[in-house]
């Protein structure tokens, strides 16, 4: 399958390409067009003569420094990872902002008017401890890329998806290691923009089943009745789809596969009604 991320490259950050941590601004020349800096670099003031900034890596900032740097640069590309900050609207005012990634935020327990940022096309939000309701993302009228995750050990926890109903422009939908309170995919029913989603094996089956039948031109590996493992786990190959759902072998449980097989297919008849 041909992700839509991976033929959209221009709108995700790659570790990679990253470039070398900047310690002191005074190292750096006024007209380079991307900067890896942290809330301690230095002379960090000089960032308002830095006109050419077109991409900021931002790393280990607290409050105060979020404050200053985000009010002194303008990029169309901002990915921050590690922010010790409860506070998020100084994004408000990044107007010529497309991309956003925001990793590993421990304090903030709401987003920010998200529909000050006109320019924003894709939002990343991944790893936020405090985080419970999205309602702010509503204003993210001209976001086409979306991706809410949670962390390498806990899971991105929300009351609801409904406010995703009003991203009628969605393409790609990315929800990984998530917690819904009320456990339910209906809203994502509205998005028949939507090419791709790629989703976690967190909600119950009949929710995946639903949205196979309503959005018919969305790919998503989990719009069937189990999917097959990147490499076998105790010689088990397959996942079956649906929160709390066994690992099986295509070999050994051939009879049992089937079951599941029939049991999907009796959920999207249920819903072509």
């Amino acid at each position: 399958m041909e992700h839509y991320i991976e033929v959209n490259p221009k709108y995700v950050f790659r570790e990679k390409k990253r470039p070398k941590y900047t310690k002191d601004l005074n190292e750096e020349t006024p007209d380079v067009t991307e900067l890896y800096i942290h809330g301690d670099t230095k002379n960090i003031n000089r960032l308002s003569y830095f006109s050419e900034l077109t991409k900021v890596w931002l790393s280990y900032v607290n409050q105060k420094e979020f404050n200053l740097i985000i009010n002194l640069i303008n990029p169309k590309m901002l990915y921050i990872y590690d922010v010790k900050v409860s506070n998020l609207s100084p994004i408000e005012g990044l107007t010529n902002l497309e991309v956003l990634d925001i990793e590993w935020n421990t304090k903030a327990e709401k987003l920010w008017d998200i529909s000050r940022n006109k320019s924003l096309k894709a939002l990343y939000i991944k790893d936020f401890s405090r985080l419970h309701d999205i309602s702010q993302i509503t204003g993210g009228y001209n976001i086409n890329i979306l991706s809410l995750a949670g962390g390498n050990s806990k899971p991105l926890k929300l009351d609801t998806l409904k406010e995703l109903a009003e991203l009628k422009q969605l393409k790609y939908l990315g929800l990984s290691n998530i917690k819904v309170l009320d456990q339910s995919l209906e809203p994502i029913t509205e998005l028949k923009q939507l090419k791709e989603l790629s989703i976690s094996n967190q909600f119950p089956t009949e929710e995946y089943a639903k949205l196979s039948v309503k959005l018919p031109h969305t790919k998503c590996e989990k719009f069937k009745a189990y999917t097959f493992l990147g490499s076998p786990i105790d010689g088990k190959n397959v996942m079956v789809v649906g929160k709390r759902k066994p690992l099986l072998s295509t070999r050994e449980d051939k009879i049992r596969l089937q079951k599941y097989v029939e049991r999907f297919k009796a959920l999207q008849e249920k819903y072509k009604i």
